[in-house]
Protein backbone atom coordinates (compact mmCIF):
# COMPACT_ATOMS: atom_id res chain seq x y z
CA UNK A 1 0.00 0.00 0.00
CA UNK A 2 2.86 2.38 0.84
CA UNK A 3 4.34 1.58 -2.56
CA UNK A 4 1.06 2.59 -4.24
CA UNK A 5 1.04 5.95 -2.43
CA UNK A 6 4.69 6.51 -3.38
CA UNK A 7 3.82 5.87 -7.05
CA UNK A 8 0.82 8.21 -6.88
CA UNK A 9 2.96 10.92 -5.26
CA UNK A 10 5.61 10.45 -7.95
CA UNK A 11 3.00 10.74 -10.74
CA UNK A 12 1.48 13.89 -9.20
CA UNK A 13 4.94 15.42 -8.86
CA UNK A 14 5.98 14.48 -12.39
CA UNK A 15 2.78 15.37 -14.25
CA UNK A 16 1.23 18.18 -12.19
CA UNK A 17 3.70 19.87 -9.82
CA UNK A 18 6.74 19.86 -12.11
CA UNK A 19 4.98 21.50 -15.11
CA UNK A 20 3.87 24.32 -12.79
CA UNK A 21 7.32 24.84 -11.25
CA UNK A 22 9.24 24.56 -14.52
CA UNK A 23 7.06 26.97 -16.47
CA UNK A 24 8.79 30.18 -17.47
CA UNK A 25 5.60 32.06 -18.23
CA UNK A 26 4.48 34.88 -15.91
CA UNK A 27 2.96 33.64 -12.65
CA UNK A 28 -0.49 34.95 -13.60
CA UNK A 29 -0.44 32.96 -16.88
CA UNK A 30 0.51 29.79 -15.01
CA UNK A 31 -2.17 30.42 -12.37
CA UNK A 32 -4.89 30.94 -14.98
CA UNK A 33 -3.73 27.73 -16.70
CA UNK A 34 -4.02 25.89 -13.39
CA UNK A 35 -7.51 27.29 -12.79
CA UNK A 36 -8.75 26.42 -16.29
CA UNK A 37 -7.27 22.92 -16.07
CA UNK A 38 -8.77 22.31 -12.65
CA UNK A 39 -12.17 23.58 -13.79
CA UNK A 40 -12.18 21.36 -16.89
CA UNK A 41 -10.87 18.40 -14.89
CA UNK A 42 -13.75 18.71 -12.44
CA UNK A 43 -16.45 18.48 -15.09
CA UNK A 44 -18.02 15.16 -16.18
CA UNK A 45 -16.42 15.30 -19.61
CA UNK A 46 -13.59 12.78 -19.36
CA UNK A 47 -12.12 12.09 -22.77
CA UNK A 48 -12.50 15.65 -24.01
CA UNK A 49 -11.17 17.65 -21.06
CA UNK A 50 -7.82 18.34 -22.72
CA UNK A 51 -9.69 19.54 -25.80
CA UNK A 52 -11.80 21.79 -23.57
CA UNK A 53 -8.66 23.37 -22.15
CA UNK A 54 -7.26 23.84 -25.67
CA UNK A 55 -10.50 25.46 -26.90
CA UNK A 56 -10.55 27.79 -23.87
CA UNK A 57 -6.89 28.61 -24.56
CA UNK A 58 -7.77 29.57 -28.15
CA UNK A 59 -10.62 31.79 -26.92
CA UNK A 60 -8.33 33.48 -24.39
CA UNK A 61 -5.57 33.91 -26.99
CA UNK A 62 -7.61 35.27 -29.89
CA UNK A 63 -10.55 36.99 -28.19
CA UNK A 64 -9.14 38.17 -24.85
CA UNK A 65 -5.53 38.52 -26.10
CA UNK A 66 -4.22 36.68 -23.06
CA UNK A 67 -2.30 33.43 -23.09
CA UNK A 68 -2.37 31.10 -20.13
CA UNK A 69 -0.03 28.16 -19.70
CA UNK A 70 -1.55 25.45 -21.88
CA UNK A 71 0.83 22.76 -20.57
CA UNK A 72 -0.21 23.42 -16.97
CA UNK A 73 -3.89 23.53 -17.97
CA UNK A 74 -3.74 20.17 -19.73
CA UNK A 75 -1.69 18.67 -16.88
CA UNK A 76 -4.29 19.54 -14.26
CA UNK A 77 -7.16 17.81 -16.08
CA UNK A 78 -5.43 14.54 -15.23
CA UNK A 79 -6.58 14.89 -11.63
CA UNK A 80 -9.71 13.24 -12.95
CA UNK A 81 -8.47 10.04 -14.55
CA UNK A 82 -9.57 6.42 -14.90
CA UNK A 83 -8.66 5.77 -11.24
CA UNK A 84 -10.45 8.79 -9.75
CA UNK A 85 -13.30 8.98 -12.27
CA UNK A 86 -15.95 6.91 -10.48
CA UNK A 87 -15.61 8.49 -7.02
CA UNK A 88 -15.34 12.01 -8.45
CA UNK A 89 -18.29 11.68 -10.79
CA UNK A 90 -20.44 10.01 -8.17
CA UNK A 91 -19.58 12.90 -5.86
CA UNK A 92 -20.73 15.32 -8.56
CA UNK A 93 -23.99 13.39 -8.94
CA UNK A 94 -24.62 13.21 -5.19
CA UNK A 95 -23.90 16.94 -4.83
CA UNK A 96 -26.28 17.79 -7.68
CA UNK A 97 -29.04 15.52 -6.36
CA UNK A 98 -28.61 17.04 -2.89
CA UNK A 99 -28.83 20.55 -4.33
CA UNK A 100 -32.05 19.78 -6.20
CA UNK A 101 -33.51 18.15 -3.09
CA UNK A 102 -32.79 21.37 -1.18
CA UNK A 103 -34.82 23.18 -3.84
CA UNK A 104 -37.65 20.69 -3.33
CA UNK A 105 -37.26 19.06 -6.75
CA UNK A 106 -37.13 15.32 -7.28
CA UNK A 107 -34.39 14.19 -9.65
CA UNK A 108 -32.95 10.88 -10.77
CA UNK A 109 -30.11 9.59 -8.63
CA UNK A 110 -28.51 6.18 -8.20
CA UNK A 111 -26.44 4.28 -5.68
CA UNK A 112 -22.67 4.16 -5.90
CA UNK A 113 -22.55 0.45 -6.83
CA UNK A 114 -25.01 0.91 -9.73
CA UNK A 115 -23.16 4.02 -10.88
CA UNK A 116 -19.82 2.18 -10.81
CA UNK A 117 -21.25 -0.83 -12.70
CA UNK A 118 -22.71 1.37 -15.43
CA UNK A 119 -19.43 3.24 -15.96
CA UNK A 120 -17.44 -0.01 -15.94
CA UNK A 121 -19.81 -1.50 -18.50
CA UNK A 122 -19.09 1.45 -20.78
CA UNK A 123 -15.33 1.66 -20.26
CA UNK A 124 -14.74 -2.09 -20.48
CA UNK A 125 -16.96 -2.74 -23.50
CA UNK A 126 -14.63 -4.26 -26.14
CA UNK A 127 -17.12 -3.47 -28.91
CA UNK A 128 -16.66 0.28 -28.38
CA UNK A 129 -13.73 2.30 -29.70
CA UNK A 130 -12.20 5.02 -27.53
CA UNK A 131 -14.43 7.55 -29.28
CA UNK A 132 -17.45 5.27 -28.81
CA UNK A 133 -16.70 4.98 -25.10
CA UNK A 134 -16.44 8.77 -24.83
CA UNK A 135 -19.79 9.20 -26.60
CA UNK A 136 -21.50 6.48 -24.58
CA UNK A 137 -20.03 7.85 -21.34
CA UNK A 138 -21.09 11.38 -22.29
CA UNK A 139 -24.61 10.16 -23.02
CA UNK A 140 -24.82 8.50 -19.60
CA UNK A 141 -23.25 11.33 -17.60
CA UNK A 142 -24.64 14.39 -19.36
CA UNK A 143 -27.98 13.21 -20.77
CA UNK A 144 -29.18 10.26 -18.69
CA UNK A 145 -28.08 11.81 -15.39
CA UNK A 146 -28.38 15.35 -16.78
CA UNK A 147 -28.65 18.45 -14.67
CA UNK A 148 -27.78 16.91 -11.29
CA UNK A 149 -24.43 15.71 -12.69
CA UNK A 150 -23.64 19.00 -14.42
CA UNK A 151 -24.75 21.28 -11.57
CA UNK A 152 -23.04 19.05 -9.00
CA UNK A 153 -19.75 19.25 -10.91
CA UNK A 154 -19.96 23.05 -10.99
CA UNK A 155 -20.21 23.10 -7.19
CA UNK A 156 -16.79 21.42 -7.15
CA UNK A 157 -15.17 22.88 -10.28
CA UNK A 158 -15.72 26.54 -9.46
CA UNK A 159 -14.22 26.73 -5.94
CA UNK A 160 -11.41 24.31 -6.86
CA UNK A 161 -10.51 26.47 -9.88
CA UNK A 162 -10.44 29.58 -7.68
CA UNK A 163 -8.34 27.75 -5.08
CA UNK A 164 -5.96 26.50 -7.80
CA UNK A 165 -5.50 30.04 -9.09
CA UNK A 166 -4.79 31.42 -5.63
CA UNK A 167 -2.48 28.57 -4.58
CA UNK A 168 -0.51 28.72 -7.83
CA UNK A 169 -0.09 32.51 -7.57
CA UNK A 170 1.10 32.25 -3.99
CA UNK A 171 3.35 29.19 -4.12
CA UNK A 172 4.85 29.74 -7.57
CA UNK A 173 5.81 33.30 -6.62
CA UNK A 174 7.36 32.00 -3.40
CA UNK A 175 9.18 29.23 -5.32
CA UNK A 176 10.58 31.69 -7.86
CA UNK A 177 11.69 34.12 -5.14
CA UNK A 178 13.58 31.30 -3.40
CA UNK A 179 15.10 30.27 -6.72
CA UNK A 180 16.25 33.86 -7.33
CA UNK A 181 17.67 34.05 -3.81
CA UNK A 182 19.62 30.82 -4.34
CA UNK A 183 21.14 32.37 -7.49
CA UNK A 184 22.05 35.52 -5.57
CA UNK A 185 19.78 37.77 -7.62
CA UNK A 186 16.58 39.66 -6.92
CA UNK A 187 13.19 38.32 -7.94
CA UNK A 188 12.89 41.14 -10.49
CA UNK A 189 16.24 40.14 -12.02
CA UNK A 190 15.13 36.49 -12.08
CA UNK A 191 11.97 37.49 -13.93
CA UNK A 192 13.95 39.56 -16.44
CA UNK A 193 16.35 36.67 -17.11
CA UNK A 194 14.07 33.64 -17.06
CA UNK A 195 10.46 34.66 -17.46
CA UNK A 196 9.20 34.81 -21.02
CA UNK A 197 6.22 36.78 -22.21
CA UNK A 198 2.95 34.92 -22.48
Amino acid sequence: MANLFAKIKEKINLHIIRPVLESHLPVRSVAVGAAVGMFAGMTPTVGIQMWEVFMIWLIFKYIFRFRFDLVVGTALVWLSNPITLVPLYYGFLATGVGFFHLLGKEVVGMGYADFEKKLEAITENPALSSWGKALEGGQFLLVDLGYPMIIGSLFWATPLAILSYWATMKYLTLYRKKKAESLGISYIEWRERYERAS
